[in-house]
């Protein structure tokens, strides 16, 4: 309750009432179907948000600023432009924005290659149109998902930057390069360093960088061993049967520990791919649906879970595991972050579970069922011991 004077105003009211001096109903305009998701959000947390956009709000609704995509790329507070733009999204007042990651990527460039001299500013540019960006394009315009892809091209451009305002702070330009600059690069603190490789080979082959020099070879990483079996169906069991935690928690730890589904597959599952037939529960990884046991069919079924009641869970969303914004699905890096404070190390449970279906179950019916590609399971099932090359049953 708030008091003005001797009366007192619900918090609700007091929303209604800021709401109306931003976005009224009449006359409607252009934000108008935003009314309806804004008064069902939680009133304390959406007001103040009303307050601090206020201006941006009133000015798009009236008019004064055009709406569209351009217009919040430009926006100083990307996260405030993110939440708007998801929310417009969501409710039909602007069009999808697949291309729009890209595009916002290519807007900062001069903001990420400021520090640079013009000499490799140009350089580096080059680099970036013609084998960062047209990927990038080529997938968000196949419609394929770029959450990822664009926050690794960012920082491969960064670490690229990094290295070359080293050699400039040691008054040295790309084709000036000694070994010694190459060898002390690679040998600092940190995997993010050969992200700047892929820029140095190229630069090689195009004579900015000298032949002589010796770059190390591609970053394979330090491997990681799989769990044991009796660590893994302890965390199945744990996982199961443990009802203080999260079912999102439960339900992506049970996918890889069970079936060995990889993060980026699990968190672009939605509502849709979950059938339910005969009353049993099932579950489409593959081309061929997975039938679910019981307690983990209860569990998904209660996906997406609401964790709090602001605009953007007023708004719908699909994604089984939904993100903080309207209309989206959680970041790989985020839930892996999430399942690690609860015990659970991704990469080895799916390491261990995929070790173990090799063994047992022909790669056929793994590509099927758990849309594990082929080539991963061949290489796993050489790792794990298992030999289904004289396999040759036709799948039922």
């Amino acid at each position: 309750m708030r008091t003005i004077g001797p009366t007192q105003v619900c918090d609700h009211c007091t929303l209604r009432r800021t709401l109306d001096h931003v976005i009224p109903a009449d006359p409607a305009g252009p934000l108008t179907p935003l009314r309806a998701v804004i008064l069902a959000a939680e009133p304390l947390t959406t007001r103040r948000w009303l307050h601090r956009s206020q201006d941006l709000l009133i000015n798009l609704n009236q008019g004064h600023i055009t709406l569209n995509h351009p217009t919040l790329d430009a926006l100083p507070h990307r996260h405030t432009a993110e939440h708007l733009r998801a929310m417009l999204i969501s409710t039909a007042i602007l069009p999808p924005d697949p291309a729009g990651r890209v595009r916002r990527l290519e807007n900062s460039l001069d903001t990420l290659l400021t520090d640079l001299d013009p000499t490799h500013r140009r350089t580096l540019t080059r680099w970036i149109r013609w084998q960062v960006l047209p990927p990038l394009h080529e997938r968000a315009g196949a419609g394929l998902d770029v959450t990822n892809s664009v926050p690794n091209a960012r920082n491969k451009i960064e670490r690229t930057v990094a290295f070359l305002t080293d050699l400039q702070t040691h008054c040295r330009t790309l084709d000036a390069t000694t070994q010694h600059d190459i060898d002390t690069w690679f040998a600092g603190p940190g995997a993010a360093r050969w992200t700047a490789r892929p820029f140095l080979a190229w630069a090689q082959e195009r004579k900015h960088l000298p032949s002589r020099l010796e770059l190390p070879a591609a970053y394979r990483g330090t491997r990681t061993p799989p769990a044991d079996a009796e660590e893994r169906w302890a965390t199945a069991t744990r996982l199961l049967t443990d009802d203080t935690l999260d079912p999102a928690d439960r339900v992506a730890g049970l996918l890889i520990t069970l079936y060995a589904q990889p993060l980026s597959r699990i968190i672009t599952l939605t509502r849709s791919d979950i059938t339910n037939a005969e009353n049993t529960i099932r579950l489409r990884l593959g081309p061929d649906p997975l039938d679910l046991p019981g307690p983990l069919a209860s569990l998904i079924q209660t996906l997406p879970v609401k964790r709090r009641a602001g605009t953007a869970e007023q708004l719908p969303n699909a994604w089984l595991f939904a993100g903080s914004q309207a209309g989206t699905h959680i970041n790989a890096g985020a839930l892996s972050n999430r399942l690690r404070r609860i015990g659970i190390e991704p990469r080895r449970m799916r390491l261990a579970a995929a070790e173990q279906l090799t063994r047992e179950i022909p790669p056929a019916m793994l590509s099927g069922v758990l849309g594990l590609h082929t080539a991963t399971i061949a290489k796993q099932t050489g790792q794990s011991g298992g030999n289904w090359s004289n396999y040759a049953a036709a799948r039922t």
